[in-house]
């Protein structure tokens, strides 16, 4: 019996070696190694490696759905007769989608980051589009302390709260430039480099006459398009309690007296007048209050620069634009001017899901005593509003904003197609905006 189960057993072992060698030569399908998204999180949630690569990148962005209610414009003259605004109440939509793109690699001084923010929008009503129009919300390389490309404003030390206007940056998409930050310790750093004059506003582009060289230009600090760039500077310190922020602006001159527009577009003669602006800023938590409140307070005095002041938008209103401008009011544009604002917000945490958001500002505009065409010009202009936010999750507002916004101006600022209004009188436009806004980021 031994003997039989030792055979038996051996016959088995030959079978199973010999199926075995047969299995060897059949041709076999091996599965390709398994690739995985690999988490990066040193640089925060949402970065993952490009496969590969020591690159980490973050996708996001936001889509926004705005509707906007503003009622007839109030406005008050100190004359009998006023034909130049006619405008009733008006409503209308506006839609924004941004995809974002943040990618980091380290190097051996310091991480190196391009960042991408295009947007997309279109709307009708206050805020008219025409057509879907894409544009830049940034666009920017970081390096060892250098920032080049199209980013946050140097000279600002808040964004904007506000659902109808960026009172205190001024420029949402950031502005182009070339800055380098130094991380000095102790909480302070240091910023300084040059923005593109062509961000604070639009360029005058008169046409030439047929000899290419005649056509007179009235350029102002306030468009200083054909000098190239604006020299800006901040010092900051920041602790756990939040930051405090002086800055600086310069500009070495606008055409401000008329000049000759050459054949290559440039502008030649004229007298060359500079300016500047200065500012501080200082931004609180409230953690005593509720998690994540916060108080922020700006101050910017403008001297012939004064697109830098931290106004509501209405340095230059026009009947015209009524689109763009919540007030409207005569064409005023202060091109030689000094001024001062100040402008402050709060956020407030009611609960972990509602918060409400208050915003007040004040700006004022003189023109210049040396600009005669400007001599005794004066605006001034107010806003108040506040905003009741609910989150229903993580990255997703419905809110409800209003906003008071008026402006002042006197005679000598207002053009001759106001007519009616004698030396001495002025005029004052104001509105209330009310948005309600629907955003959720991912």
């Amino acid at each position: 019996m031994t003997l039989f189960k030792s055979l038996l057993l051996g016959s088995a072992a030959g079978i199973a070696a010999i199926a075995g060698a047969q299995a060897a030569d059949l041709p076999s399908k091996k599965a390709a190694p398994a690739t995985y998204v690999k988490i990066c999180d040193a640089y925060g949630a949402g970065f993952f490696f490009i496969p590969g690569t020591d690159t980490c990148v973050k996708v996001g962005g936001y889509v926004r759905v705005d509707y906007d209610y503003r009622p007839e414009r109030k406005n008050t003259l100190t004359a009998t007769t006023n034909t130049a605004i006619t405008d009733t109440s008006t409503s209308g939509f506006y839609n924004r989608g941004t995809v974002q793109l943040d990618a980091r690699t380290p190097t051996s001084m310091g991480v190196a980051r391009t960042f991408m923010a295009l947007r997309l929008e279109t709307g009708s009503g206050p805020q008219v589009k025409s057509g879907t129009q894409p544009s830049l919300e940034g666009a920017f390389v970081q390096w060892a302390g250098f920032t080049a490309g199209q980013a946050a404003q140097p000279f600002a030390t808040m964004a904007s709260w506000s659902y109808n206007t960026h009172y205190w940056t001024g420029w949402p998409s950031g502005v182009r430039q070339l800055t380098y930050t130094a991380v000095l310790g102790g909480g302070f750093s240091a910023t300084v480099g040059v923005t593109d004059a062509h961000n604070y506003n639009a360029v005058s582009t008169a046409a030439k006459d047929a000899t290419n060289g005649s056509t007179a230009k009235t350029e102002s600090i306030d468009t200083p398009g054909y000098n190239g760039v604006i020299y800006v500077g901040n010092v900051r310190y920041d602790q756990a309690w939040g930051n405090v922020q002086i800055m600086g602006a310069a500009h070495t001159g606008g055409d401000l007296t008329g000049g000759t527009q050459n054949a290559s577009n440039t502008v030649v003669g004229g007298t060359k007048k500079s300016g500047f602006a200065l500012g501080a800023g200082v931004n609180v938590n409230l953690p005593m209050l509720a998690a994540g409140d916060r108080l922020e307070m700006t101050v910017v005095y403008a001297d012939r620069l004064s697109n830098l002041l931290a106004d509501a938008g209405v340095n230059t209103p026009s009947a015209a634009a009524y689109g763009t401008n919540p007030i409207g009011g005569p064409a005023v544009t202060f091109a030689d001017a000094s001024g001062w604002s100040v402008g402050a917000q709060m956020r407030h945490y009611w609960t972990a899901e509602v918060r409400s958001q208050f915003y007040a500002s004040y700006t004022t505009r003189d023109g210049h005593s040396t600009t005669a065409a400007l001599t005794g010009a004066h605006a001034k202009a107010y806003s108040l509003g506040t905003a009741l936010i609910y989150s229903p999750a993580k990255d997703f507002d419905i809110g409800l904003e209003v906003n008071y916004i008026r402006a002042d101006w006197n005679a000598a600022a207002i053009p001759a197609s106001y007519t009616g209004l004698a030396a001495g009188t002025g005029t004052a436009a104001s509105n209330v905006v009310t948005k309600l806004r629907v955003q959720r980021n991912f």
